[in-house]
């Protein structure tokens, strides 16, 4: 007889991701309370990442994971208005800017590890891409990296960024950034546009990820609800349980990162990572004041699409920022395409080196 979906196992799965869900639940609606930026992710990844580190074995399954990239993807979609498509135009010089602010965001923070904290140069710079994360695991295992410190480093870059910007673009704004209860003045998506635009983003999403086209689902789920929102074939927002659900999920996704990391790894990685991420953090920031100059464009949205964090992420800050989700959310998956095409010539060279070292 088969083994029943409900066997112990799977009963036992099942319920460390409701627990996972639970306490990222907790920890949003906690930090949500003491109106936090950007509560219900931050909250979120927080409480996950300290149940992570403890040895709690969190996580969610992919199917969740890729619904809540969905959720994200389409209430990012959502947010196309002509304002933003008439800042097309600005968008080529952008871009140039932010392929230059990965070229100069590596070199520091990888050059920073090197140098000052002797680690070797690839795991340095398999640590410093600013890529999407199971892309760079991958080509890290396939090298001589110390792969759990890069794991650590990259788990560790998307947490500060998360962590940081809201409250340093709120003080710079001088305003307190808006949650999804912010941009509700605009009218609601009614249950069947709702559910059109699921279905349709998550068709489009499913074909990407077979083509494994970099974050599939979030770009997906994307182009499709821009498209329907620009056409007028759809009206107003996504539901707004639905956003935060979302953003709940992902910042679990993020915490969920940290588990297996040993205080071993965590000694030897966080002193170097933490420096070598704020370094990025600052480059990224000055080609961001750049292009706020040079494009007449807002330093915050500049930065949040130059910071080198993960595009779902980002787009998810951008969201809860009312920075132009869009607009952050398509020069991160356009970097991340652009390192998975250039990423392995940049890494050639050092990992001949590494493999020549371990000889």
């Amino acid at each position: 007889m088969a083994r029943s979906v409900l066997s112990r196992p799977g009963l036992r799965r099942l319920g460390l991701e409701l627990a996972t869900a639970a306490s990222a639940a907790m920890g949003a609606g906690l930090a949500a309370a003491l109106g936090l930026p950007a509560a219900w992710l931050l909250g979120a990844m927080i409480a996950t990442a300290a149940a992570a580190l403890a040895g709690l074995p969190v996580g969610l399954n992919r199917a969740a994971r890729e619904i809540a990239f969905l959720l994200l993807g389409i209430s990012i979609g959502s947010g196309v208005t002509p304002e933003i498509l008439g800042q097309v135009q600005a968008w080529p010089g952008s871009i140039a800017l932010l392929v230059a602010s990965i070229a100069a965001t590596m070199a520091v923070s990888s050059g920073y590890l090197t140098r000052v904290h002797g680690w070797d140069r690839t795991t340095a710079r398999f640590a410093s891409m600013p890529g999407a994360f199971s892309s760079v695991a991958v080509l890290a295992a396939n090298s001589s990296a110390d792969l759990p410190r890069v794991i650590l480093a990259q788990s560790l870059r998307v947490f500060t960024l998360v962590a940081l910007m809201p409250p340093v673009l709120s003080m710079a704004s001088g305003t307190p950034p808006a949650g999804p209860a912010g941009r509700s003045a605009q009218s609601v998506n009614s249950p069947a546009e709702a559910l059109t635009v699921f279905q349709a983003g998550g068709a489009v999403a499913v074909l990407l990820n077979r083509l494994r086209v970099p974050a599939g689902t979030l770009l997906g789920a994307m182009v499709v609800s821009a498209g329907l929102h620009a056409a007028g074939l759809v009206h107003g927002r996504f539901p707004q349980p639905l956003i935060i659900l979302g953003f709940i999920a992902t910042g679990a996704v993020i915490g969920a990162r940290f588990r297996g990391t040993t205080l071993r790894t965590v000694i030897r990685t966080v002193p170097g990572a933490s420096v070598s991420i704020l370094l990025a953090l600052g480059v990224s920031a000055l080609f961001a004041v750049a292009g706020a100059w040079m494009l007449a464009l807002p330093f915050g949205q500049l930065w949040l699409a130059y910071a080198p964090g993960g595009v779902e992420a980002m787009a998810a800050m951008a969201l809860v920022l009312k920075l132009e989700p869009a607009f952050v959310g398509t020069h991160h998956v356009l970097r991340i395409l652009g390192l998975n095409l250039v990423g392995p010539l940049w890494l050639r060279a050092p990992r001949r080196a590494g493999k020549g070292r371990g000889a």
